[in-house]
């Protein structure tokens, strides 16, 4: 079914066109929407599950004050003492919640409609409806993946300029620390620390989400390589998290997987001829466009889309918040190091002595990021 012209789209024809002045034009739906999320950046987005949504229905005490945001549809709504309440259908579940203010006539919201929604879980006692949530903003989801898309491309321009900037001297070594283990600050979701800002290199780019965690994230590598320079460090730390969020990854396994290759040495070199962060071979490196594999942010890019494509072949990642199964673990980072070919053939980790420690080191330190443990 074609999607209607939205709102967003009317008003910038408008403007465009002369016929309304742009201080006069209503604030768009995606606008409204992101700036609500912008408000919440106190508060790292949970994304919504199936599975997260029944537990929250379980024990909502537990889950009081969280914030949620996911894609949901529109399945039917009716208007009540002129209050207005919708149906959202997220994966196989149905929830129903009380439209705010600023939308109850908001046209654009119709059945069959697509929308981006965040959603807060309100303490037990609190005047919500019996769910235990509450809608606190929503956009066509085609909207807010426009807006999202456009700061992508600019984020990557600008990062492409600055990584041209920057020589990589293969011969410039640096040494990373002994020893693999991780700090337990390293958590996917922490307390919002000072978000410190490196001129020349975007990371307001970042999710509010990301922003969130970003110093810990830097501090761990940090910890990993103290030779790194600032730049450096402000590479790395700003690509893994921007990477895994555009592709759904864990960062805490990149994480992981970066200390098992590389220890964060930008310039490591296996007997091989693996390259980088996160040890590259040249041929897979211009498989996936990489022009050079000691640029921390190519690099990244190209590991964690590997590691998404193993993920999908193995059971699908679990959104960034959720832990993922050791089974599935262990599949995929056998497939990293010895190729999907060789755990085909072995249904299973193949019986290298190589991949089984690469496998079992990359599982310990993931589970140490998570709080789990061994």
């Amino acid at each position: 079914m074609p999607l209607k012209p939205t709102l967003a789209a009317a008003c910038f024809l408008m403007i465009a066109a002369g016929t309304v002045p742009a201080s006069a034009a209503p604030q768009a739906p995606s606008a409204s929407y992101i700036s609500a999320r912008t408000a919440l950046r106190q508060t790292p987005l949970t994304p919504i599950t199936a599975r997260l949504l029944a537990d929250i229905q379980q024990n909502p005490t537990q889950f009081a004050g969280k914030a949620l945001e996911g894609t949901a549809t529109v399945s039917g709504q009716v208007v009540s003492d002129g209050q207005r309440t919708v149906l959202l259908n997220i994966g196989n579940d149905s929830i129903s919640v009380v439209l705010p203010a600023s939308l109850q006539k908001a046209d654009w919201i119709d059945t069959g409609c697509t929308l981006r929604v965040l959603l807060s879980v309100e303490a037990p006692g609190a005047r919500i409806e019996s769910n235990g949530l509450r809608l606190i903003s929503a956009a066509p989801e085609y909207d807010v993946a426009q807006s999202e898309r456009a700061a992508i491309a600019g984020w990557t321009r600008r990062v492409s300029s600055t990584s041209r900037s920057v020589s990589y001297d293969r011969n410039a070594q640096s040494t990373p620390v002994a020893g693999v283990g991780a700090p337990s600050a390293v958590r996917y979701y922490a307390a919002p620390p000072p978000v410190p800002r490196v001129q020349g290199h975007p990371i307001a780019a970042l999710t509010d989400r990301a922003l969130s965690i970003y110093g810990p994230y830097r501090d761990a590598i940090r910890s990993h390589n103290p030779r790194l320079s600032e730049t450096d460090l402000d590479k790395i730390a700003t690509s893994i998290l921007f990477y895994c969020d555009l592709n759904q990854v864990d960062p805490r396994l990149v994480m992981a997987m970066v200390i098992a290759e590389s220890g964060f040495n930008i310039y490591s070199t296996s007997r091989t001829g693996a390259q980088g962060l996160g040890q590259l071979m040249p041929s897979t490196a211009r498989g996936m466009g990489v022009t050079n594999a000691y640029d921390p942010i190519q690099n990244i890019q190209a590991a964690v889309r590997i590691l998404r494509g193993h993920l999908d072949k193995y059971g699908g990642a679990p959104a960034n918040a959720g832990i993922i199964p050791l089974k599935q673990l262990r599949l995929t980072m056998a497939a990293y190091n010895a190729g999907p070919g060789a755990v085909r053939k072995y249904h299973g980790v193949p019986p290298y002595r190589e991949t089984q420690r690469y496998v079992a080191k990359v599982g310990s330190l993931y589970q140490q990021m998570c709080g789990i443990a061994r």
